[in-house]
């Protein structure tokens, strides 16, 4: 890639000579991209320089159309207002070099809708699309129009992008000095939410029961390669909590058998996307067989194709010949009932159309009749020309080889309708699985060919993805800890497993009523109080716990149909908070919390000696929460406690209308009575 020189505005400069120097500045970065002819092209092609897994030969491209045409199909002509607009044009394109160069991996899709709609908002309001016009102003109309198009996970990210794109420009002097925050507030987590909507969520991003259950009955019933090739990677998908992409940069012999503690285990070697270091991922026991199945499956319908890349490995320049038709190699004239061999179609009918449509002149034969003839140097230079284009590297990430793949095909066998080319093969790609299984509206899936459906009739959906949120939920049910989840997925970033978290607020709460039937599991108040009533710990669970709700540090057991939280937003000082020992994320955030606190209270404790008024109110309270703070990590810290306890704080101090009366009682009668004293003694007190 051509190296990108740092651009450094002038600052005696007008924003309009920054911005023609910043131009001038990322105008040479598109040698970079070798299939863009020119700067004045507005759709550039990326394949080359931008690699995206399972998306094949497909056309990878950076089309600078404007807000209001981007969703179409068909890209406007040159000459149709359809683009973005001059000078925001030259500005987006010198962006988009200049991003890419210095940071590499960048969201292609957001990056460039941050860029229309920017463009779209100077025009709407200013009626040109001069950057030195952009303000805040601009900015909110911007994410108002980001609001009304995509849904609030895609709008937060888009917003996330105009944040950087604004302080690029207002860094980069291209515009007045302003500073702007986006206020698209990113989702909140499926998890922590109730009702229709969170549950239609969380049953969006996992597979259904009846897909789960119909998936092996396909497995074991598929002969099509499609259907063999599309139910195996979902059995693969099923072993362990994998991105398709990195399935399909699996190697043919990706099998590891090694013995740990005495015991066979078995594991695949796996090069994770996004960062994460090379590994091997064993298997659980419960699905090796499943996994070996599915391999050996997939091992032997793609084995084909991966013969047809060795040869062209080997043989660069020279057609393969399937067997049966090596004998044509010498001729000079193929017959078109040749070529259909060759091809792998049926019929001179579908070798002529093959021919005319990929240009190869045609020829009579000697006697000028019968069947048309091809020179065999002009097919087979045609045929040489179809190979995929990074040919023989299938994975530039990886560097894999398609004779090395384990996901590999000939041309059209994952096609419904069109025969399979034998001498061309092709990467499968990620939309090709996913229609195969259902995700695609108006495609016949597996499930379809086999008869399955959903109860209510309707067809069954399931794409790739899916399968990676089911087994994450299913690690949070199981109780797995968060590190060990996160490395089970090949996260860098243990913060991430919260997406992929789908528990329901009634499992957490048949969680927490689970493990407080056995006194070793709870801490805390609650602890002592159950050993002291009269009541079955059943029944008093049911009553303890009415509902639950999930916290940024644990989860609430407040019954909102009594009264209001009283304590909105100090879940620390609250009575009915529980936290669970071994969650690895919200333990991290509770000792960030404790080190806000313990901030907070030296600023306090300053403010008190130098005698602000109401300092030692704040003093007092920032005090008692560091402390709650520290007692509660302390616990959360202690090995002796084991993972999956829950862990409940009680406060002595908080109010309570049976402790003031016991106080008002006390006023009257004698402080030093044995009733009282029990009382005391059962609520805390001193």
């Amino acid at each position: 890639m051509t190296a990108a020189v740092h651009f450094v505005p002038k600052a005696q400069a007008t924003a309009e000579d920054n911005l023609a120097a910043f131009i001038t500045t990322a105008k040479p970065l598109l040698k970079a991209y070798p299939e863009v002819s020119s700067w004045d092209e507005n759709n550039w092609d990326l394949r080359g320089n931008v690699q995206r897994s399972g998306v094949g030969d497909t056309r990878i491209a950076a089309a600078f159309t404007s807000f209001d045409t981007a969703t179409r199909t068909k890209r406007p002509p040159k000459a149709e207002s359809g683009w973005i607009s001059e000078p925001f044009l030259s500005f987006a394109k010198a962006y988009f070099l200049y991003v890419r160069a210095l940071a590499g991996t960048v969201q292609l899709t957001h990056l460039m809708v941050s860029l229309r709609v920017l463009e779209k908002a100077l025009v709407e309001i200013h009626g040109d699309s001069s950057i030195h016009r952009i303000t805040p102003v601009i900015c909110n109309r911007a994410a108002n129009l980001v609001q009304q198009r995509y849904e609030s996970a895609a709008a937060y990210r888009v917003g996330c992008a105009m944040e950087r794109l604004t302080g690029f420009i207002v860094e980069h002097r291209l515009a007045n000095p302003f500073q702007w925050k986006c206020q698209i507030r990113r989702p909140r987590e499926i998890l922590t939410r109730v009702g229709k909507s969170a549950d239609e969520a969380r049953s969006a991003a996992m597979p259904s029961q009846t897909a789960l259950k119909a998936l092996p009955l396909c497995f074991n019933m598929a002969v099509e390669p499609r259907d063999i090739l599309a139910s195996s990677v979902a059995a693969l998908l099923c072993a362990a909590p994998d991105r398709i992409g990195e399935v399909f940069s699996l190697r043919a012999d990706c099998e590891v058998d090694d013995i740990h503690r005495g015991k066979p285990i078995y594991g695949l070697r796996w090069l994770p996307e996004k960062g994460a270091e090379p590994m091997v991922k064993w298997i659980a026991p419960t699905m090796v067989e499943v996994a070996k199945a599915a391999l050996v499956k997939l091992r032997t319908i793609t084995q084909p194709a991966r013969d047809v890349a060795a040869w062209y490995e080997q043989h660069r320049n020279q057609i393969y010949l399937p067997p049966g038709t090596e004998y044509l190699r010498g001729e000079e004239y193929l017959l078109l009932n040749e070529v259909a061999q060759i091809l792998g179609v049926s019929g001179v009918a579908a070798a002529r159309t093959w021919v005319i449509g990929n240009g190869v002149p045609t020829y009579n034969a000697l006697n000028g009749k019968g069947s048309k003839r091809v020179r065999f140097d002009e097919f087979e230079t045609s045929v040489l020309a179809k190979l995929p284009k990074d040919f023989p590297v299938i994975d530039a990430r990886t560097g894999l080889k398609y004779s090395e793949a384990l996901i590999v095909m000939r041309q059209n066998e994952m096609h419904a309708k069109r025969g399979t080319i034998l001498c061309l093969l092709e990467p499968v790609t990620t939309n090709q699985v996913n229609e195969t299984l259902g995700a695609k509206p108006g495609v016949q899936s597996i499930f379809a060919r086999f008869g399955f459906t959903e109860p209510d009739g309707s067809p069954i959906r399931l794409h790739s993805h899916q399968f990676r949120h089911w087994l994450n939920t299913l690690a949070h049910r199981g109780g797995m800890s968060q590190l060990d989840i996160a490395k089970w997925s090949s996260r860098k970033d243990i913060r991430q497993n919260q997406d992929y978290d789908h528990m329901a607020p009634e499992e957490f709460l048949a969680m927490a009523r689970d493990l407080t039937a056995n006194d070793k599991h709870l801490f805390g108040g609650l602890a002592e109080l159950i050993a002291k009533v009269p009541t079955s710990r059943d029944e008093f669970m049911m009553l303890e716990y009415p509902t639950a709700h999930v916290t940024e540090l644990g989860f609430c057991i407040h019954d909102f149909t009594a009264l209001p939280c009283e304590k909105h937003r100090d879940c620390i000082q609250c009575n009915e908070h529980i936290c669970v020992k071994g969650d690895g994320a919200k333990k991290t955030r509770i000792k960030e919390q404790l080190a806000l606190a313990e901030a907070q209270l030296e600023q306090a404790t300053e403010a008190a000696a130098e005698g602000y008024y109401g300092a030692e109110r704040w003093q007092e309270h920032h005090q008692a929460t560091v402390d709650r703070f520290r007692n509660l990590v302390g616990i959360l810290d202690d090995p002796a406690i084991p993972a999956g306890s829950l862990v409940r704080l009680t406060n002595c101090k908080e109010f309570s209308p049976i402790r003031l009366a016991i106080k008002d009682r006390m006023q009257i009668e004698s402080p030093d009575s044995e009733i009282f004293n029990d009382l005391q003694e059962l609520l805390g007190g001193e």
